[in-house]
């Protein structure tokens, strides 16, 4: 558990790693598996409101506000404002606007190798034919 700003709640929050996360999504299909319709959303997903709040000492307000405070889903902290990106692969902070600086590496060796298509392969093999 590590404390990070959520874009979504506006405020620093509790976040799960990636353990923590397991076994909190298990309880949470478990609440709709075995949960009813008349039961309130508390009452339904009750076992994974409790489990966070062992975890954090925080009580959620709502249950899926829970599947969205995993540690894995942000990005690195941003160089301006130090709250982290939206997503591993956010070009800027969401925060604040910085853009996220580019990394240049050498394109010379460091070239991957791109598959081709098997739709573009086919393409190939009509021209020759």
């Amino acid at each position: 558990m590590e404390k990070l700003w959520c874009w979504r709640c506006k405020t620093e929050v509790p976040m799960l790693n990636e353990e923590e996360f397991a076994v909190a999504t298990k309880l949470y299909r478990t609440g709709f598996a075995t949960g009813t319709c008349n039961m309130t959303r508390e009452e339904r997903f009750k076992d994974v409101l409790d489990y966070y709040f062992e975890l954090t000492g925080v009580r959620p307000t709502e249950c899926n506000s829970i599947m969205h405070h995993r540690i894995k889903q942000y990005g690195p902290p941003c160089e301006n404002c130090s709250k982290p990106y939206r997503t591993p692969k956010a070009s800027f902070c969401a925060a604040c606007g910085h853009k996220r600086p580019i990394k240049i590496t050498s394109t010379l060796y460091n070239t991957p190798q791109i598959k081709q298509k098997w739709w573009k392969k086919l393409k190939i093999l009509n021209r020759a034919g």
